[in-house]
């Protein structure tokens, strides 16, 4: 299949069900901020200073939005490569000249405000990577075209590990559903997620001082079981035999990782939620006053302005990480699985449009932009529920930032007006 680029020709109207759902979220996101950093008894007409910021960072989405809009789609296509080149320098450079913020250098700062190059890398990467799958045609061909997809990918996710910003870097990983829509072998999602299994098991072998030999065992065990299944088969011996060597590779280097590389604090926010620690006065306050937070809100939730957990700033990072802790415990459980569907219909919506595209460009980028969404979803929901690690990534057009609010705006709308002009 021929590389086919985009038109500016032809155009749709841009879809409005997607915008609806993007400035609901919008204006949940800005409530819940100007709620979570507002003083006790204080009206919900006087904005805190985190509030009026966030204003302003809407501003700039909005200047973003009309920017898109109103631009030449052709340029999206054309410097999809020059895009990505210049997201991977300004990660590198940040390394140099950036701003240590929570133990990552990841921001640069001008005066009050910062930026961080991390989160515009993923909109680069889906644009590059849209733009070398819309050239190879819908089906891999060969491991050569499989290797450049992963690199695409791999490459900033590796320079955002260097930045020490883990949760952005893990955030990549969420191409991975892309490349499988697109015809990625199932073997190697199955690949990924039975090495995902072994990493668990490692760290569990590691904090709880079990030998590693019984993970060598449990290895041995899982390819004997397949060997006797299948009886005398040369093809599945040797297949069972690579599994077998590249599993024990990667359980000894998962060892190491987690051993060497890992700080304390990491490694102290993965144990407390495999259960293999209890830190309510450490790490642990954080997830403890989370899950008050969140529980406190019951069926209908205790009101806008309401929440005492909330106002009174038990749980830390309230209005960027863990927000979703106001919009649980003042909206209660049916405001929260209300938003949580307003959210996941904006995931669907993204989907069908990603589906109705006449472009591999079109298709690929909106289902980068879904599955990104997605991720960070799930992982900071999660987060504030005890369900995944404490890894720190924002909740999309919630969060207070300029950053993500921004990049995530870009993203949106960058794939909009791709569908604008499918036909």
């Amino acid at each position: 299949m021929r590389y086919r680029p985009l038109a500016s020709n032809n155009q749709e109207k841009i879809d409005s069900l997607a915008i609806f759902l993007y400035v609901v979220l919008l204006l949940i996101g800005f409530v819940s901020i100007a709620s979570a950093t507002s003083d006790v008894n204080q009206a919900f007409y006087d904005l805190s200073d985190v509030a009026i910021k966030q204003l302003v960072f809407i501003v700039g989405a909005i200047l973003i939005i009309f920017t898109i809009v109103f631009s030449n789609v052709v340029v999206i296509d054309y410097f999809a490569y020059g895009f990505y080149a210049v997201a991977i320098t300004l990660n590198i450079l940040v390394l140099f000249l950036g701003r240590e913020i929570s133990g990552a250098k990841s921001w640069f700062g001008f005066g009050g405000f910062g930026i961080q190059p991390s989160e515009f890398a993923k909109v680069a990467t889906a644009i590059a990577l849209s733009k070398f799958l819309g050239t190879y045609g819908v089906r891999f061909q060969g491991w050569k075209n499989i290797a450049t997809a992963l690199g695409i990918f791999l490459l900033p996710m590796a320079i955002i590990l260097i930045q020490n910003d883990t949760g952005s870097a893990l955030v990549f990983l969420s191409f991975f559903l892309v490349l499988y829509r697109e015809g990625l072998p199932g073997y190697i999602l199955m690949s990924a997620v039975w090495l995902g299994i072994l990493a668990i098991f490692r760290i569990i072998s590691e904090a709880t001082g079990v030998s590693s030999f019984y993970g060598y065992g449990f290895l041995l065990g899982i390819g004997s079981i397949v060997v006797f299944f299948v009886r005398k088969d040369r093809g599945i011996a040797i297949l069972v035999t690579t599994i077998a060597v590249v599993s024990s590779l990667f359980y000894t280097i998962v060892g190491t990782f987690y051993l060497k590389i890992l700080q304390q604090y990491q490694r102290d926010r993965i144990e407390l939620v495999l259960g293999l620690k209890e830190d309510d006065r450490g790490l642990g306050f954080n997830l403890k006053q989370s899950k008050i937070a969140i529980g406190a809100g019951e069926l209908w939730g205790r009101g806008y302005l309401k929440g005492t957990q909330t106002k009174m700033g038990f749980v830390p990072e309230q209005h960027t990480d863990f927000i979703f802790d106001a919009i649980g415990e003042e909206w209660g459980f049916v405001g929260s699985t209300l938003f949580l569907l307003i959210f996941c219909g904006l995931l669907v919506r993204l989907v069908i449009i990603a589906e109705r595209q006449s472009t591999v460009f079109g298709r690929v980028l909106g289902y980068s932009l879904a599955s990104v969404l997605f991720f960070h979803m799930s992982i900071n929901i999660g987060m504030t529920m005890g369900l995944v690690p404490t890894i720190g990534i924002p909740l999309p057009f919630i969060s207070a930032g300029g950053s993500s609010l921004w990049a995530f705006t870009l993203f949106l709308f960058t794939f909009l007006r791709v569908d604008q002009v499918r036909k």
